[in-house]
C-alpha cells in the first residue's frame, strides 16, 4: 500500500511551478519519494528526490525557496510529519551523485529521529558544480550507462573523451554546509 501511495504521489508532484509570496519559483520535479511510519516514534516520514534543471547554476537563495516549495507541496499532498527534500540537478546526476541541497521540514518541530528539532533545516553544497565539472559528471553517467566498470577501470578512456589527462578524471564531492535552521509558531 505505501508503494502506491508514493508512485501515486510522484506521479501528482511529477512537475509542479509554485507560487512564493515575492517571485515564481523554478519549476521543479520529483522523482522518487519513500514514506514510512516508525512505530518506535509514531511519526510518519517521507524522504524525496527533486530535480531542479540546471540547479548548479542557480542562487542558493533559488534553491532554498524551490525545496521549500516542494517540502510544503508534498506535505499538502500527504500530511507527512517530517519530509526530506534532496535536490538534485538531473534525473541521471539523482541516481550516482549526493545532493546539492539537503532539505528538512517538520512542521510539528518534531525532527526525523523523534526529538524537537527546527520546523527548517537545510544544508547546502558550500560551492555549486561549474560547467566543467558538469560536463564530467554528464559525460561519465552516459559512459556508466553503456559500461559497468568502476571509474579506476575507465580512467584512460573517460579521459579521452573529456579531453583531459588521465589524472584530471576526478569527481567532485561537494561538502553540504549549514544554509538554514527556522522555527515556525
Amino acid at each position: 500500500m505505501r508503494y502506491i501511495f508514493c508512485a501515486v504521489l510522484a506521479m501528482i508532484l511529477i512537475v509542479s511551478t509554485v507560487q512564493t509570496g515575492q517571485a515564481e519559483v523554478k519549476e521543479f520535479k520529483c522523482v522518487d519519494v519513500e514514506s514510512e511510519n516508525v512505530q518506535k516514534t509514531n511519526i510518519r516520514r517521507m524522504r524525496a528526490a527533486v530535480v531542479v534543471s540546471e540547479a548548479h547554476l542557480l542562487s542558493k537563495t533559488d534553491l532554498i525557496d524551490i525545496a521549500k516549495a516542494a517540502a510544503l507541496d508534498l506535505f499538502k499532498q500527504s500530511e507527512m510529519q517530517v519530509i526530506v527534500v534532496k535536490l538534485y540537478p538531473s534525473e541521471d546526476y539523482a541516481e550516482f551523485f549526493p545532493q546539492v541541497l539537503d532539505m528538512t521540514y517538520a512542521p510539528d518541530s518534531i525532527g526525523w529521529n523523534g526529538e524537537p528539532a527546527s520546523t527548517w533545516v537545510a544544508y547546502i553544497a558550500e560551492k555549486m558544480p561549474t560547467e566543467e565539472e558538469m560536463f564530467r559528471i554528464r559525460t561519465w553517467i552516459l559512459e556508466q550507462a553503456k559500461n559497468k566498470q568502476t571509474i579506476i577501470d575507465r580512467k584512460e578512456d573517460l579521459a579521452k573523451k573529456m579531453k583531459i589527462p588521465a589524472d584530471d578524471v576526478y569527481f567532485p564531492i561537494f561538502k553540504l554546509v549549514p544554509c538554514l535552521m527556522e522555527t515556525n509558531g
